[in-house]
């Protein structure tokens, strides 16, 4: 009888904190639904701030969709990123509500400042919504032949999101065959993206991702120009590579030798594999002799690092 009696103290213990608990989230998202319809631009843009924190969190702040997309029509970069965060967050349970902000990332995707078009550009790639598609491509392939290399990268990365979304229409589109001509892009940054969305769309249809002789050599270029993430990208592609004769295979392997100097572990390891895979390739005796001196002091500079890289080192 008491044990009875306890458990049913217990259960109404948590049933109040229950009704607590949501009183008070429902009072604090009535609170910040009169911020973000304040007159005042700061007290929105701090009301904005709180949505996101108690959205990382875990808090459910979804019942503030459309008072959120109401503040979306501002020069305040920070502000627009965290409600393109938030729109990201819950395009998925409302795809509806995400429709209404389309006309915004249109017009943003035009936006006379470089970074407010990539990062229109950018979220739509990210909502992961097919309605949005219809949308998309006419900014998207703008912004692929944008003037700044910023927003073309981005937009050469946003293929890749769109790819994953509808296969069929980033074909028809001509989308893809837009990314393969970024590979001959004057910019590394743009030509390490596409490398990089050409290599995770060919994981999901095999014959994207082609390497072509007459591209190895910008490949090359691109490589010693580009940032780490870029370099370990355009490494990991040449890897793959099949060297059209010896010499060929020769020049790729001299020209990626610098990089086993580079700081990070990633870029060293990586053009680690690839000398050693070129090595099928490459006949002169003394040349591998050559790599494999130029290989062990980075390779042994890493065993000084966190377990996990001595692991793949040794």
């Amino acid at each position: 009888m008491m044990n009875a009696a306890i458990q049913t103290n217990i259960a109404r213990l948590q049933i109040m904190k229950a009704k607590v608990l949501a009183a008070l989230r429902k009072g604090e998202n009535y609170e910040l639904k009169t911020e973000l319809n304040s007159e005042y631009k700061e007290r929105r843009k701090e009301a904005v701030r709180r949505v996101i924190a108690n959205m990382t969190v875990g808090k459910d702040v979804s019942g503030l969709f459309t008072d959120v997309l109401k503040n979306m029509h501002t020069d305040d970069l920070e502000i627009k990123k965290l409600i393109y965060l938030y729109l990201i967050n819950y395009a998925k349970t409302q795809p509806d509500l995400v429709i209404l902000a389309i006309n915004t990332f249109v017009k943003d995707a035009e936006d006379s400042n470089p970074l407010i078009r990539a990062l229109a550009i950018r979220t739509m790639g990210c909502l992961q919504v097919k309605e949005v598609m219809d949308y998309l491509s006419d900014p998207l392939r703008k912004c692929l032949g944008d003037s700044n290399p910023y927003v073309r990268k981005t937009a050469v990365m946003c293929v890749a999101k769109v790819f994953d979304l509808d296969q069929a229409a980033t074909e028809e589109n001509g989308f893809v065959e837009r990314v393969r001509d970024a590979l001959a892009d004057s910019n590394t940054m743009v030509v390490a993206n596409a490398v990089s969305a050409l290599r995770e769309m060919s994981e999901r249809e095999e014959g994207i991702w082609r390497l072509e002789a007459r591209t190895v050599g910008r490949l090359l270029t691109a490589v010693n120009e580009s940032v780490e993430w870029g370099q370990i990208a355009i490494l990991e592609a040449l890897s793959e590579y099949r060297p059209a004769d010896e010499k060929e295979a020769e020049n790729i392997c001299e020209r990626v030798l610098p990089r086993l100097q580079h700081a990070n572990g990633s870029v060293v390891l990586t053009t680690v594999r690839l000398l050693l895979r070129y090595e099928q390739y490459v006949r002169r005796a003394d040349l591998l002799a050559q790599f494999a001196k130029k290989m062990v002091p980075p390779l042994v500079t890493l065993l000084a690092s966190e377990p996990e890289i001595q692991y793949v080192a040794l």
